[in-house]
């Protein structure tokens, strides 16, 4: 018997080996710390964090893609014209992440680099790009812009970034770290 799966099925299969592969072999062999470390008797976020949760919502996407109903037909137009304005918006919003903080603190004597983990500071180029990203993405799949995507987008980033920060003191938001 031969397996017939249909093109959306077999790109969920694709990304969830790519999943397994971020959490099982990238993240691990590419940081130096686990998920959490313990230093000092106080628990710190290891550098293997972020790529493993990345992993697994990765994972959870392509078992829900993989476990939906319905077969995809063949690329169209309209298909490559949505991935080429989401590629678009991922660059934007990596851009605007990446660049926020430091544009806002350019006129300063000291630069970024002194305030890039405290606050307000640290959480401006996530708060923006992340703001960016989901309240675009909510006005691609619509169709339409609207303020309250955007306001959305801008609560959902500030509830990630403050999950990541609270629990955590030494924790420098992306891409804070490498500024």
């Amino acid at each position: 018997m031969q397996l017939r799966f249909s093109p959306d099925k077999w790109l969920a299969l694709f990304f969830l080996a790519f999943a397994l592969f971020v959490i099982f072999v990238w993240a691990p062999l590419d940081t130096d710390t686990g998920l959490v470390e313990k230093v000092r008797r106080k628990f710190v976020v290891g550098d293997a964090m972020g790529p493993t949760v990345a992993g697994v919502f990765i994972a959870i996407g392509s078992l829900l893609v993989f476990l939906r109903s319905g077969t995809a037909k063949s690329l169209s137009s309209e298909n490559v014209f949505w991935l080429t304005a989401l590629f678009g918006l991922f660059v934007l919003s990596l851009v605007t992440m990446r660049y926020a903080g430091p544009v806002a603190l350019a006129w300063t004597e000291s630069g970024y680099r002194p305030l890039r983990a405290t606050a307000p500071w640290h959480y401006i180029g996530f708060l923006l790009g992340g703001t960016l990203l989901v309240g675009g993405l909510t006005s691609l799949a619509k169709r339409q812009l609207s303020m309250r995507d955007f306001a959305v987008g801008f609560a959902t980033a500030l509830a990630i970034a403050l999950l990541y920060d609270l629990p955590f003191d030494d924790l420098v938001l992306p891409p804070n770290g490498d500024v």
